[in-house]
């Protein structure tokens, strides 16, 4: 029973990282290193299937042949990692070395399979089922011995090669979900070794105590190398769509930031918009409607919630994926509204923001985002109420991203989280009211 549900739960684990790598197949299926890495991953998910008791057993009886099926399950194994080795010498072996090499891997792998099955079939194993324990059973049988010396044999050279090949491969790339795959592929290939080394060490010496580890700790160890080697040689696909949906997620955050900001600047200057100011919202999204955000309306993000556009809003022709378009856009529209509200910019409301945030010891960063927010909403304030310019202009406003767009958003980010919740921005807003030069004092 322990072995069925064992072995039930990594076929699920293996086949499900197989068909997750198929779709790669089905798109590029000329492509050898994945067909490589989709052979191995299928033929080191079989096995738990075909190893799994009720069904090792149920397959013998339908054939007429007692332990038939550890032959499959070997001769799969054995081409499993000679597959995960072709791949690893691909990646990691000038281009000039991949097919002396791969000659080598193959020829070796060849001669195993063909010396298994003769071996096996020579053997005698029909005295009883042994799902379980058929290494432990036969170790000393006479043909099946060697059968599974030249099974594990080929296994230790397999796990040791994949480790130094995954080690010193994991040092050179620089891709972080790669490095980090072939971590995990490195650690499942020493639990491999903890599958072969006691295999080989019972073949040469017989004791109850090999025995056990032979017929539990070995098979368990391999289970964990499969699922090691599942995750690790997928980690680098799956990884990528994590980074995703955490940048994602980000984006989002980010929108919401800067939609308070965005739709003052937008307001007060309709012409830097890409897409003219929209109606007033009339659909919130909740458990019910959440589904259409990802259909024809676009993300948009006001008080800390999602809110979906109407129907006839330009923006309603775009979809989640545009989120990133969108964030350049309310970045760039902030930007240029901040160039529009310049000459509003009055140096004594600079002044006593910076003040008032060096008394509420501010940092550096976030004491000139809230000088900053505080000058736009000053400046938003003058140009609404028509103020005439200020007779002291503040200058050029600082610009520590210097070109850079990951740090243009992380700025333009603080000042919208300074212009909506800084008590020192609101607290300047309500005091200028729409007059910065006349309100404020140094």
């Amino acid at each position: 029973m322990f072995h069925n549900i064992v072995y039930g739960v990594l076929a699920l684990i293996t086949w499900s990282a197989f068909f997750y790598k198929a779709k790669d197949l089905a798109r590029n299926w000329r492509n050898p290193e994945v067909r490589l890495l989709c052979l191995a991953i299928a033929t080191f998910a079989l096995p738990f299937v075909l190893a799994a008791p009720w069904v090792y057993v149920r397959l013998d009886a339908l054939f007429g042949y007692p332990n038939l099926m550890t032959l499959p399950v070997y001769l799969s194994v054995a081409t499993c990692l000679t597959s995960f080795l072709a791949l690893l010498v691909n990646w990691s072996s000038a281009q000039s070395q991949v097919r002396p090499r791969h000659r080598l891997i193959v020829g070796y792998a060849v001669l195993s399979v063909i010396a298994m099955i003769v071996l096996f079939l020579l053997g005698d194993v029909s005295d009883g089922e042994h799902p379980v324990d058929f290494d432990a059973h036969y170790a000393h049988t006479p043909y099946i011995s060697e059968f599974l010396l030249v099974y594990a044999l080929l296994f230790a050279v397999s796990m040791s090669a994949l480790m130094l090949l995954c080690r010193r491969y994991a040092k050179a790339v620089d891709k972080p979900w790669l490095r980090r795959g072939l971590r995990v592929v490195t650690l499942g290939a020493g639990f491999g070794l903890g599958y072969a080394v006691p295999k080989l060490i019972s073949l040469r010496w017989e004791t109850s105590l090999t025995d056990k580890v032979n017929s539990y700790v070995a098979p368990m160890s391999a289970s964990i190398a499969a699922a090691l080697f599942a995750v690790g040689f997928t980690m680098p696909a799956w990884g990528v769509g994590l980074d995703r949906i955490r940048q994602f997620q980000a984006d989002v955050r980010a929108y919401r930031s800067l939609y308070p900001l965005w739709s003052a600047i937008a307001e007060a200057f309709p012409q830097v918009v890409l897409f003219q100011p929209p109606p007033p919202r009339t659909t919130h999204w909740n458990a019910r409607n959440i589904h259409r955000l990802f259909g024809r309306m676009v993300i948009e993000v006001r008080d800390g919630s999602l809110a979906l556009r109407p129907h006839d809003d330009p923006e309603a022709l775009h979809t989640a994926s545009d989120l990133k378009m969108l964030l350049i856009r309310q970045i760039t529209e902030i930007r240029d509204g901040q160039l529009l509200l310049l000459p509003y910019y009055e140096q004594r409301i600079a002044v006593e923001a910076r003040a008032r945030a060096q008394a509420a010891d501010l940092e550096e960063d976030d004491l000139e985002a809230v000088v900053e927010a505080a000058q736009i909403a000053a400046a938003l304030n003058a140009v609404a109420a028509g103020a005439p310019l200020p007779e002291s202009p503040a200058g050029t406003p600082q610009d520590p991203a210097d070109g850079n767009i990951q740090k243009e958003q992380a700025w333009v980010t603080r000042i919208a989280a300074a212009y909506h919740s800084s008590p020192i921005v609101k607290d300047l807003t309500a005091t200028t009211d729409g007059q910065p030069c006349d309100r404020i004092t140094a």
